[in-house]
C-alpha cells in the first residue's frame, strides 16, 4: 500500500491553500451602509435618503404595496452615478429567502425593475429593502424598512 509520509502531505495541503487563497481576482468591494429609513411609509407615496450630499428615492407600485402580486420599482438618483443597481428584499422578523433582482436604467439617474413581495404567514411582516449600487469601485447599500400586513395595509 502507497502512503504519503505526515510533513509532505501537510506541506503539499498548506502549498496548496496557500496558492488557492490568491485566487480570488475580485476581491470584495468596500461598502457603505446608508442610514436606515424608517420614517416613511412606502405605502403612501416615494420615500428618499439624503447622505453625504447624495439623494436617493425610491417608489413601489401600486400603492398600498401587495403582497405576492408583481411591484413596479423606480429609483431616483441626485449626485450619484452608478453602474449597477440591484433591489434586495429581506425579512426582519422571518426568513423569507433570497429576493434580489437587478434594476435597469432608463434614463439618466432613473432606475426600474420589477419585484414581489413573498408571502409570509405572519400577521405582520417587516421588511428591509436595500438598494445596492455599484460605483467607483465601491458598493452603497441603502435600505428602508416597509412593514405589511396579512389584513391589508
Amino acid at each position: 500500500m502507497n502512503f504519503i509520509p505526515r510533513p509532505i502531505l501537510a506541506l503539499a495541503i498548506l502549498s496548496l491553500s496557500v496558492s488557492l487563497s490568491g485566487c480570488d481576482a475580485n476581491p470584495p468591494a468596500p461598502v457603505e451602509q446608508w442610514p436606515l429609513v424608517d420614517n416613511c411609509n412606502l405605502h403612501q407615496g416615494p420615500c428618499s435618503s439624503e447622505y453625504q450630499g447624495a439623494k436617493v428615492t425610491l417608489r413601489m407600485d401600486p400603492q398600498p404595496i401587495p403582497i405576492a402580486r408583481p411591484l413596479g420599482v423606480q429609483v431616483d438618483l441626485e449626485q450619484l452615478n452608478p453602474h449597477q443597481m440591484q433591489l434586495d428584499i429581506s425579512g426582519i422578523n422571518m426568513y423569507m429567502g433570497y429576493n434580489r433582482v437587478t434594476l435597469t436604467s432608463t434614463k439618466p439617474h432613473h432606475w426600474v425593475g420589477t419585484s414581489m413581495l413573498a408571502f409570509c404567514t405572519a400577521e405582520t411582516m417587516q421588511w428591509q429593502l436595500t438598494l445596492m449600487l455599484e460605483e467607483n469601485g465601491k458598493q452603497i447599500q441603502i435600505p428602508f424598512l416597509l412593514e405589511t400586513s396579512n389584513r391589508g395595509q
